[in-house]
């Protein structure tokens, strides 16, 4: 339980068989490699880096591949059965045959054509619509856009677009009663003239020895310039009628590119995804090995591995030949090792909400089988509802019995809801919720049996629930400065494990044991082991704030100051109140559920399938938000209030050389 022991290997070796040891050790997938070679060292293993640089290339071409052609690819298997394991079954022997026999360098040259085609036609496809869009404004003018596009000797023109409010004055500038009158023609296009925002279309022709006037007086008067494309030489209509005809053109040829890419994509992204595994875990694999001390002809590799492997790995090394030499060795004190979490079936799947927060030192402390039991509750608590942890059992089962192949992590994080259904059922039925008020609403034969089971009803009596929630957040809490004093006594910190953790323990218990007492709700000697408790945890944090101080005053101020810390307790405390909100939340989202379902209902004719629509769709997304509340708010929980007691985390995770199974599932 908690953290692996593990062994540090040195693994002494023949360069021949440098590629028989990495496919061992990758193999196993327990071994971490340290990294112990020098570029002296990497020089001395130049057929490694050799391997490395190819084994690079060819992943290059299959990022490339993957990324261009996976998004034309119609994948037989869905995402959500990809991620529960449904994948093929492949064996590294089979991948390095079918890598032997594809030409990557083609298919990519082959894909490289068909995407530099299609892009060129998708420029021009944009060009034509452009166009397209321009000649449609142009249909007002008349005459063959060469007059703009190229001109003749003597007259040239322009088009732009201006404002509906500036046209009187543009026309006054420039139209027939304007100085240009004798030697240029305004074009306007028909407008409303109630919509002054609205851009307009206009066109001047002039003679070419008034351009720079023309130009300037057209500026001044709020026309836009508009480039007309050089090769629209006809009118406006003709030009319309060869882009339209382009355009058709062109998409065909674009719905023909994009079939030959999807046939290409059909063909070949089931052998690319198996060889991005595959280089993947060769690149992984040599990486390994380039990370070893070497001399001319021999290679030593260190490696972490669990205590629990060490046989197995031996006997699978052995077998590759009688030259190996393996020496295992416990971790010296002044190294620190990664860590690998090691709990049992039950514990197992809560590592992940460790592991979100930070992996445990070596030799520190494994919170996961502490907050475990916690977390399981703090769920059970917030989702708190019977019907749904129904659903959500049932679904996991069915989840179970349809993918026999999910992997060993997803496989823990889905058992981990599997396991806090089963609170969440126990607290919906001691609290009487079922898919909200569902039995009181709809089925109220059963009320009698729903009510004899209930212990606690947070919709008549929350101050009920509030109190087991406080009550739990104080049990956490406390638990939490008992594991910091007791990872501070193993190392030999008695005062600090007196005046840090033990202190506190006193305090806030004994101030809780005399607020009870006094309440009534205990016996009275309660009432006096609380007070004395919490007199004793006083009097020891305010000696321990002045300790190593030699200003007594200071030791007194600093006394005082650590007792006012004691209100950063009550708002910890305070912060279990949402295990509280929570519950209410889900059973208050139930029943308007419910509400809705029921009203629907009255409606004559079709009242019964909206109100069934209503009330389980409702539940499903009921269902859906208030797991993700159920996991986020109780994880906070673990991670703030009560890590924040003993837990630092910092430890290096355990990351073994493995074979890549982002595609297919690799054996060995």
């Amino acid at each position: 339980m908690g953290v692996a022991r593990l062994k540090k290997a040195e693994l002494y070796y023949h360069k021949s068989v440098h590629e028989k040891i990495a496919a061992a050790l990758q193999e196993t997938g327990a071994c971490q490699i340290i990294t112990t070679s020098s570029e002296e060292n990497q020089q001395k293993i130049s057929d490694v880096e050799a391997l490395i640089a190819s084994i690079d290339e060819k992943l290059a071409d299959v990022r490339y591949l993957n990324r261009t052609l996976t998004p034309h690819y119609v994948d037989p298997i869905p995402s959500l059965d990809r991620m529960l394991g449904e994948r093929p079954e492949v064996t590294m022997s089979e991948l390095e045959e079918l890598a032997s026999k594809t030409d990557l360098k083609k298919i990519c040259d082959n894909t490289r054509a068909v995407e530099h085609e299609t892009g060129e036609v998708r420029l021009k496809l944009s060009e034509a619509r452009l166009n397209s869009s321009i000649l449609s404004a142009l249909e007002f003018f008349d005459y063959p856009l060469s007059v703009i596009t190229e001109g003749t000797r003597t007259l040239t023109g322009l088009i732009g677009t201006l404002k509906a409010e500036n046209v009187s004055g543009f026309k006054a500038a420039l139209g027939e009663f304007s100085k240009f009158a004798q030697d240029s023609e305004l074009i306007i296009a028909p407008f409303d003239e109630k919509d002054k925002a609205s851009e307009i279309y206009a066109a001047v022709i002039y003679s070419r020895n008034i351009e720079a006037e023309i130009r300037e007086t057209c500026a001044k008067n709020g026309l836009s310039i508009v480039e007309i494309p050089a090769n629209l030489t006809g009118t406006p209509a003709e030009e319309k009628e060869k882009v339209t005809a382009s355009i058709s053109e062109l998409e065909a040829k674009e719905t023909e590119l994009s079939a030959k890419i999807a046939a290409l994509a059909e063909e070949n992204v089931p052998t690319v995804q198996k060889l991005s595994d595959y280089y993947n875990s060769l690149s992984a694999r040599y990486n390994g090995t380039a990370k070893s001390d070497a001399t001319e002809c021999t290679m030593l590799t260190k490696f972490w591995l669990p205590a629990n492997k060490a046989d197995e790995i031996k006997t699978k090394i052995e077998e590759i030949g009688p030259d190996i030499e393996l020496v295992l060795n416990d971790p010296a004190p002044d190294e620190e090792p990664p860590s690998l979490l090691n709990n049992g079936n039950y514990v197992r799947p809560f590592n992940i909400l460790t592991e979100l927060y930070s992996s445990p030192t070596y030799r520190g402390i494994d919170p996961t089988p502490l907050l475990a039991p916690f977390f399981w509750i703090f769920f059970g608590m917030c989702l708190g509802d019977a019907g749904y942890a129904l659903v959500v059992f049932g679904t996991i089962l069915y989840v179970f019995k349809k993918y026999k192949k999910i992997g060993t992590g997803v496989k823990d994080f889905i058992r981990l809801f599997l396991f806090c259904s089963v609170s969440t059922f126990i607290y919906g039925v001691i609290s009487g919720s079922f898919f909200g008020n569902f039995i009181d609403s709809f089925v109220p034969v059963l009320i009698p049996l729903k009510n004899s089971l209930m212990l606690v009803d947070p919709m008549t009596n929350p101050m009920q629930v509030l109190g087991i929630s406080l009550l739990l957040g104080v049990i956490h809490l406390m638990f939490g400065l008992l594991i910091a004093a007791y990872d501070k006594l193993r190392h030999g910190e008695f005062i600090d494990a007196l005046g840090e953790n033990i202190s506190w323990f006193l305090l806030i218990v004994g101030l809780c044991l005399f607020g009870v007492g006094l309440g009534g709700m205990l016996p009275p000697h309660f009432t006096q082991i609380g007070q004395a408790m919490a007199i004793l945890g006083a009097v020891i944090i305010f000696i321990y704030a002045g300790k190593g101080e030699p200003n007594y005053f200071k030791k007194i101020i600093n006394g005082f100051l650590a007792l006012y810390g004691s209100t950063s307790y009550l708002g910890d405390i305070l912060s279990y109140s949402r295990l509280l909100a929570l519950g209410f939340g889900s059973a208050v989202i139930g029943m308007v559920i419910n509400l809705l379902g029921g009203l629907a209902a009255d409606i004559p004719y079709i009242g019964w399938l909206i109100a069934v629509v209503v009330i389980i769709g409702g539940h499903i997304f009921s269902i859906a938000i208030n797991i993700l509340g159920s996991f986020v708010h109780p994880l906070r929980l673990q991670y703030v209030e009560f890590f924040g007691k003993f837990y630092t985390g910092g430890g290096e995770p355990f990351t073994p050389l493995t074979l890549s199974q982002e595609f297919v599932n690799v054996k060995a």
